[in-house]
């Protein structure tokens, strides 16, 4: 008995000694090494760091407040432990400009706990986690997919789909009630935005393959919200734990499986033309079967699936998002939806769909996106980690070890007061663009708003959400009456993601459209 005693001892002993010679040892060094550049932070606590308080704050629905504070209590340059991980949060734009400047982007990646949490709905192979030599050549492959040519051949997908989740929605609107149907629109955002993204990636294949369109908007949900429980709870940064069948294990497991079968076959289909694309032209699948590098080498049909896959992740969850926090101004702002309303009432008149040549004219609608996407960016924590030790800044200098993981916030970057005028004041009159010379405004500085990151990691797919939510938006304004539901308590919810902690609550209902009438001449 006393030996099997010594054995646990012993056994118990030598996983401590791994632990803090993997772990713990190499996150303390480089906290010790900020610490002595100056850098103020929370205090170093081995393996958990500040989960604990994040949990609390979030769970008294404060979790962007414990943000805010941390940058007020210890400046724009800070330490935080997130789990095991030692982050330095950075907020300050000269800084900022060094990390993301082409001079040193072979100085950053992913950091490598994201292949982990995000393999088992997007593989390895794509451009979200993968890193050196094969996201460089992938970036180079996939950049013309997102070409304005080719996105403008997407805007009938992105109709369509609005077309008819706005008439589901009225559909349900009794006659009798006068405030309309009362539907939590966060659910239907990212309902829409995923059906978009999927139709323009997959084609008539997401529509004609049986269960295709259950698996990706049911199976692809609860996987990523059992992805998002794990990573809160430390599962998935630890490999030997997240092997074990709990947390929400088997929930994982069989819903990669189910779309990574779906998506295999959604290929085989389009390579024997038994599905076409839904746009006008090329879809996302089109485009990445028939990409091909310098060498003329064409990606792997596993490539492809993790590239296909990825888009459809980051392109519906945060857009989603974006949308509810837009349509939360507009119930909220009464001025905000008047002119949004009056200019899209005269842009398109009679009902009618938008185009690509009416989309730039609609320039309130797009000075809304802007500010909502300051005040309230989809995905306000990016992370970069540090591959080769090197110097940023120039006022003031800091040296960036090796294995750092720089944390950017772009929810507190783009709420400073040195930066913004009126910084938590909605302002969407900040972004119009001059009349004259429809210019943008210029920004305060130009790594002052980041709410698709920046540098040779940026989001590819921008442009895309961009043109996505002013057509959305539009459409909804043009054909929708809205207004908050009272007694709702709308907050931000950090997970993965921004968003309404407990949804969005709107009454809607149909609203007359504005019809226009040419004076005949006799």
């Amino acid at each position: 008995m006393l030996i099997v005693l010594y054995i646990f001892i012993i056994i118990i002993l030598i996983a401590f000694g791994i632990v803090y010679i993997k772990v713990i040892r190499p996150q303390k060094r480089i906290y010790d090494i900020f610490r002595a550049q100056g850098i103020n932070g929370e205090p170093f606590v081995p393996i958990i760091g500040q989960l604990s308080e994040m949990r609390r704050h979030r769970q008294a629905d404060l979790i962007m407040t414990y943000q805010e504070n941390l940058a007020k209590k210890h400046g724009n340059i800070f330490l935080v432990c997130f789990g095991p991980i030692t982050r330095i949060v950075i907020t300050e734009p000269d800084m900022l400009a060094d990390v993301f400047s082409r001079a040193n982007a072979q100085n950053y990646t992913k950091p490598p706990m994201m292949a982990n949490v995000f393999r088992p709905i997007i593989g390895v192979q794509n451009l979200l986690v993968g890193h050196g030599y094969e996201h460089e050549r992938a970036r180079r492959m996939i950049n013309p997919a997102f070409h304005h040519i080719n996105l403008k051949s997407m805007i009938s997908i992105i109709t369509d789909q609005t077309a008819k989740t706005i008439q589901e929605l009225l559909s349900t609107v009794s006659s009798n009630d006068e405030k309309g149907a009362r539907v939590n629109v966060q659910i239907q955002f990212n309902a829409l935005t995923l059906s978009i993204i999927a139709s323009s990636a997959f084609g008539s294949g997401f529509e004609t393959i049986t269960n295709a369109k259950e698996i990706i908007c049911r199976t692809f949900t609860e996987l990523l919200d059992a992805i998002v429980y794990r990573t809160l709870f430390m599962v998935n940064q630890i490999p030997i734990i997240s092997k074990l069948p709990f947390w929400k294990k088997t929930i994982v497991d069989n819903g990669a499986r189910l779309i990574s079968e779906l998506i295999d076959k959604i290929i085989t289909e389009r390579r024997q033309g038994h599905s076409t694309s839904m746009c006008n032209g090329a879809d996302l699948l089109d485009l990445l079967l028939s990409a091909v590098d310098d060498q003329g080498i064409p990606f792997t049909d596993e490539q492809i699936k993790d590239e296909a896959l990825t888009f459809v992740f980051a392109g519906s969850e945060t857009t989603g998002n974006l949308m509810s926090w837009i349509f939360y101004i507009l119930t909220t702002h009464h001025h905000v939806l008047v002119a949004c309303q009056e200019e899209v009432d005269r842009i398109l008149p009679n009902g009618i769909e938008p185009t690509n040549e009416h989309l730039s004219k609609l320039v309130v609608c797009e000075a809304i996106i802007n500010e909502t996407l300051r005040l309230y960016p989809p995905a306000p924590l990016f992370t970069r980690y540090c591959t080769h030790e090197h110097v940023i800044g120039t006022e003031r200098q800091l040296r960036i070890p090796v294995g750092a993981t720089i944390t950017i916030n772009s929810y507190i970057l783009h709420r400073r007061s040195d930066l913004w005028d009126r910084p938590d004041e909605f302002d969407y009159t900040r972004w119009m663009r001059d009349p004259k010379t429809d210019l943008k405004p210029k920004l305060p500085h130009p790594f002052a708003y980041l709410p698709f990151a920046a540098g040779s990691r940026n989001c590819i797919g921008q442009n895309f959400a961009l043109l996505e939510a002013k057509i959305m938006l539009a459409m909804f304004i043009q054909r929708c009456n809205f207004e908050l539901v009272p007694g709702q308590k709308i907050v931000p919810d950090l997970k993965i993601t921004m968003r309404p902690k407990y949804g969005l609550w709107l009454n809607i209902s149909k609203r007359q459209i504005k019809k226009t009438y040419t004076r005949l001449c006799e």
